[in-house]
């Protein structure tokens, strides 16, 4: 397959000056693009177009053009130009960064029709100054043609593509006259809803509009680009799986089609520290689950000491797990960070670019050959709102969350914009819960969006996770309970398909029926303290009777006849160092045959809970489920700890083993990978042959039971094992 440069392996770069571009112009700029190649591993390398960290200079170019106001100080030098005939020395793709999100005041005043509005009219930045000093614009106000203009003129430098960093449309924005006229168009409706009211079918609709209009915004601009040069690369700063990101009205699947590549920011902040390890990997894994190729934004600074790079085993495995997750890897460094520590800054990335750039042949084409899929579902992220007030309250004490609140009247209301936090709440803990607790369980998983729930790509896995997928369309419940019946494998948890796409309650007897529920009674109240869930069944190592804290959240449901039981609830008891108070009559795990195929529910979201507390039992109990579940047992079986990541890719003839280490001094930043020694690996597979890509050694295989086993002797930070 004759792929296009951007299809391939690409290693990307931004160097940021600040204000200070004298120091790049001053530079010898051969020099800057051999390193930029040799030094940073890099192939592609981002060029500002407009300044990205002055504030609000997004209207200023550092390029000549007749059509736009220069950045002062520049005079008649131009970044894109004269730098673009050194980058093509050194075989380097040059990608144009275009700010379109950041403004300053005085520009926006020579534009007042171009603000994003708040409802009272207000604009955003007005009210909410963009880095404390600056507004932004709307995507359907005339500003559009401006930017196209401004994409157009960037284009005819010669550049390979343009990234664009934004637009972004805000929470509560935008009301301009210009939404207001499309949305009537969009809807047939003569107003728009109150910001935000997640159950008015007025807001949805304005919520679709919003997407809609971000992703008509990026079809524009790509033709724009594309009419200047039809090999034109475009794409801009998306986000990852979180709810936070709807509300910026941003759909990854809804927009894919008009980008080449599907991007988003993995930065280490100080106040993430207490994020997952894996983050690089999950939100790659999220990314690659589109049909484009896929770029993780890793910030190579030290939160927002923005002048100190990342420690070496810090960027070294987030640059590694972008890769094993399938996506292309991308960092920024700011040059004083450069001229202050270069020698620090460049060794984790030469180290890990350069395993990546050395064997790039075997990488390009590569897709997951994990057998388990996990559903994130953009359409749950958007409406899901749990329709059990019980879910709602501060756990332990006992006290309302502002969820429910009397009028003084006899008369309650509901308040709806704190039901749907907290139902965002479990969500995004349950996702990011899932996809870590697999990594540490060793399960390689591929990720799903919702457009992806059909027959001939769910024939490609063999087990499919549901982690609170709540909202599901009819069409996607069909296509799971038919996966099932032909023999596939469903994890279920708590609410998975229990509202339509829109986030509408559903009477779907015939799903919940399906999953083994007969009826749903309530909810039990939200706890942290003292309640268990108690195994009626020996599963794994873990026989009858043994205690597994329970989820801070869960259902209490009644099981339909079919169902075996395999953990039941223990009556609640809310408060610390109390005795157990029994086993309650409902179910905690039940399994189900149906078809071909079987169905694990678990009645709590206990993806949720690892992600608050990290339970080792929760991780081995699933892994037990998982293991005990699948016709084969575990794809990989590995004596290794859950410091190392297993990700499996193949191409058409070569299956490819990612292993990232990130046992480490025990804090994020990462200063330290601790070494791991005479780690086994068993896996299934026909294949003969395996090699070492970072050291290039033959690795001796066994046959075991029927599957191929072999020993890697030492894992540093990264190893990748080819078998062929």
């Amino acid at each position: 397959m004759d792929r296009k440069w951007w299809e391939k392996p690409v290693r990307m770069i931004r160097r940021d000056y600040l204000n200070d571009f004298a120091c790049f112009f001053n530079a010898d700029m051969d020099k800057l693009a051999w390193e930029a190649r040799y030094l940073w591993k890099a192939n592609c390398e981002w060029i500002m177009a407009t300044p990205g960290c002055s504030p609000g200079t997004g209207h200023l170019t550092l390029f000549n053009s007749d059509r736009f106001e220069k950045f002062p100080g520049t005079g008649s030098r131009d970044i894109l130009r004269e730098y673009l005939p050194y980058a093509r020395r050194h075989k380097i793709h040059i990608i144009a960064y275009i700010n379109m999100h950041w403004y300053s005041y005085d520009f926006a005043s020579q534009h007042p029709s171009w603000e994003q509005l708040l409802e009272d009219g207000t604009p955003y930045g007005r009210k909410h100054p963009l880095y404390g000093n600056g507004t932004t614009f709307c995507v359907n106000s005339p500003w559009r043609e401006w930017a196209f203009d401004m994409i157009q003129e960037v284009m005819k430098t010669g550049v390979d593509g343009c990234f664009l960093d934004g637009p972004v449309i805000y929470p509560g924005a935008c009301y301009c006259k210009y939404c207001r006229e499309k949305f009537k168009m969009f809807s047939g409706e003569n107003m728009l809803p109150i910001f935000s009211d997640w159950k008015d079918p007025l807001w949805k609709k304005f919520a679709e509009f919003r997407s809609q209009s971000w992703a008509d915004f990026m079809k524009d601009a790509t033709n724009a680009a594309k009419n200047v040069n039809s090999e034109a690369v475009m794409f801009l700063n998306g986000g990852a799986f979180n709810s936070s990101n709807i509300l910026l009205g941003y759909d990854a699947e809804r927009i894919e089609k008009f980008q080449s590549f599907t991007g988003a920011e993995d930065f280490f902040h100080c106040t993430q520290a207490y994020h997952s390890p894996y983050t690089s990997l999950n939100l790659s894994r999220f990314l690659s689950a589109g049909k484009n190729p896929s770029v993780v934004f890793t910030h190579h600074a030290l939160s927002t000491w923005h002048y100190v790079p990342l420690p070496e085993a810090e960027v070294s495995t987030a640059l590694a797990q972008a890769t094993a997750g399938g996506s292309n890897t991308w960092f920024a460094i700011f040059y004083l960070a450069i001229k202050n520590s270069k020698s620090d800054a460049i060794v984790g990335v030469k180290k890990t670019g350069g395993l990546i750039a050395k064997n790039e042949k075997y990488l390009e084409g590569s897709v997951s050959a994990a057998e388990t899929g996990v559903l994130i579902s953009n359409r749950t992220l958007y409406y899901y709102i749990s329709k059990h007030s019980g879910l709602c309250r501060e756990t332990g004490s006992g006290k309302e969350q502002g969820l429910i609140f009397d009028t003084g009247s006899d008369e309650y209301l509901k308040d709806i914009d704190k039901r749907r936090e907290i139902s965002c709440g479990i969500l995004d803990n349950e996702n990011r819960g899932c996809l870590d607790i697999c990594n540490f369980a060793h399960i390689p998983v591929q990720v799903l969006w919702d457009g992806y729930i059909l027959k001939e790509n769910l024939h490609r896995i063999k087990t499919l996770i549901l982690p609170n997928a709540a909202c599901l369309s009819d069409l996607q419940v069909k296509n799971i309970m038919d996966f099932v019946y032909e023999g596939g494998i469903l994890f279920s948890d708590f609410e998975s398909g229990m509202y339509d796409e829109y986030g509408n309650d559903t009477d779907r007897n015939d799903w919940l029926r399906f999953i083994g529920i007969d009826r749903i009674s309530g909810v039990f109240k939200p706890s942290r303290v003292e309640d268990y869930i108690v195994l009626t069944k020996k599963v794994g190592s873990f026989d009858s009777g043994f205690f597994v804290p329970r989820p801070v959240n869960a259902l209490a449901i009644k099981p339909v006849k079919e169902a075996s039981i395999l953990a039941n609830y223990l009556n609640p008891i809310n408060m610390p160092y109390t005795q157990p108070k029994g086993i309650s009559e409902f179910p905690a795990i039940i399994t189900t045959k149906r078809g071909k195929g079987k169905i694990v529910y678990l009645a709590s979201p206990m993806f949720e809970s690892f992600n608050l507390f990290h339970i080792d039992t929760h991780k081995n109990l699933f892994y037990y489920l998982i293991r005990d579940t699948v016709p084969g047992g575990s794809q990989i079986e590995t004596n290794a700890p859950g410091s190392l990541a297993l990700e499996i890719r193949r191409t058409d003839k070569t299956l490819l083993i990612h292993l990232v280490n990130i046992t480490s001094d025990m804090k994020r930043p990462m200063g330290t990978i601790v070494p791991l020694y005479n780690i086994s690996i068993s896996i299934r597979t026909d294949l003969k042959n395996a090699r070492s890509l970072s050291s290039g050694k033959t690795i001796k295989l066994k046959k075991i039971k029927g599957r191929t086993t072999f020993v890697i002797p030492e894992v540093n930070e990264y190893e990748i094992v080819l078998l062929y």
